[in-house]
């Protein structure tokens, strides 16, 4: 597989496209490309092209489309994943997962139980942390597309968004409720999943949860890390949604 770097601007029209300094950067110095390399691109939206380097530096790179390449599917359907908000690198982990694993998009969320500060995430730079992080994931899995990396959002928010209230299948992710769904729940249609912070939903959080019309469920016996069950959860649904 050819290199594969990220330029929001592509252009389908367009018979060239500048890599963001971030990528030229990458593909100059780390890569250590030169014109005439083949290298793919994709714009986040979907579209991705093989292309030719035609100007390699480190602040500016073009590459010259060479033709539509297909990138990995997307989820048959919109896939949520509402996240506890975490310390550094476990929501680096979760953020890779989902965006590997095929979520639309990622919804940070403030628990009873959560231990970072939300102000540091509202600042932006925890954002912009994220966004390069998916960015990264996409470039490795193949997909074309990232996924929507939403603010931070209190509990009662992410429980009773609009945006999903209509959907039937919401599942609140807790191994400790010893809670088993059938495939039903999982197949295709319209998901989304809330993953509990370090030490687990608390019982207030699981019962508004209920009576808000999400469902729960476990993934096992097994105690997970919070920023694994992002990646169990997923697994299972990707699986489910790919069975005949």
């Amino acid at each position: 597989m050819p290199p594969r770097f990220f330029a929001p601007t592509l252009d389908l029209a367009q018979p060239a496209v500048t890599l963001p300094a971030s990528e030229s950067l990458h593909l100059a110095r780390v890569l250590r490309l030169g014109p005439g390399a083949i290298v793919e691109v994709f714009d986040g939206r979907g579209a991705m092209v093989r292309g030719t380097v035609l100007q390699a530096t480190p602040s500016s790179s073009l590459v010259a489309v060479d033709g539509v390449t297909a990138a990995q599917p997307e989820a048959p359907w919109p896939l949520t994943v509402c996240a506890p908000l975490l310390k550094g690198d476990a929501m680096d982990a979760v953020v890779r997962d989902a965006t590997v694993l095929g979520a639309t998009q990622i919804v940070p969320v403030t628990t009873a139980r959560t231990n970072v500060p939300v102000s540091r995430a509202d600042s932006g730079r925890l954002h912009e942390r994220w966004h390069r992080v998916a960015v990264a994931a996409a470039k490795q899995c193949g997909r074309a597309t990232l996924p929507e990396i939403s603010d931070v959002r209190g509990l009662s928010d992410m429980l009773q968004a609009p945006a999903w209230q209509e959907w039937q299948r919401r599942l609140l992710v807790e191994p400790a409720l010893d809670v088993t769904l059938t495939h039903d729940p999982l197949r295709r249609a319209p998901l989304v999943l809330a993953f509990g912070p370090e030490g687990g939903w608390d019982a207030g959080e699981v019962r508004a949860a209920c009576e808000a019309g999400w469902t729960p469920w476990s993934l096992g016996p097994f105690t997970l890390r919070a920023e694994q069950v992002t990646l169990a959860a997923l697994a299972v649904v990707r699986y489910a949604w790919t069975e005949p």
